[in-house]
């Protein structure tokens, strides 16, 4: 059995965070850094808050609820970028649309360095993306 497109995401997005870890945020600071994004995206900031979530889980994004629950007082940017891209995409799930979107958010509020190595472990690994701007 061939591992699922979810699978293949996540195994491409922990190697990366392994080798290119983003900053913890206090929530106070994940809370303002998400306020100050989605203003810049145009979009409705979600409420954060701390859940108990399954051992596998670091986080969730709730559409129903416009929220992002996290398992850690302390998320990464990449986390919360993760699920943010679960907000702001049509189809919630891990496909195209929600990697090229995790890309455009890392590059625009981590660094161009951050995206261009997810954009590459993804590419590497066989899923689709869109091709990687290198200027803004």
């Amino acid at each position: 059995m061939s591992p699922t497109e979810a699978t293949l995401t996540y195994e491409a997005e922990s190697t990366f965070e392994a080798a290119m870890p983003t900053r913890e945020l206090t929530l106070a600071e994940a809370r303002a850094w998400l306020e100050e994004l989605c203003r810049a995206e145009d979009l409705d900031t979600p409420d954060l808050h701390v859940a108990r979530l399954r051992p596998t889980s670091e986080a969730a994004a709730v559409p129903d609820e416009w929220c992002l629950l996290v398992a850690d007082v302390a998320p990464t940017q990449h986390t919360l970028l993760h699920e943010l891209a679960h907000l702001s995409c049509a189809n919630r799930g891990h496909g195209r649309e929600f990697r090229t979107q995790l890309v455009r958010y890392l590059r625009r509020w981590v660094s161009i360095e951050h995206a261009a190595d997810l954009h590459a472990r993804f590419v590497a690994v066989g899923l689709g993306v869109d091709p990687f701007a290198a200027t803004r």
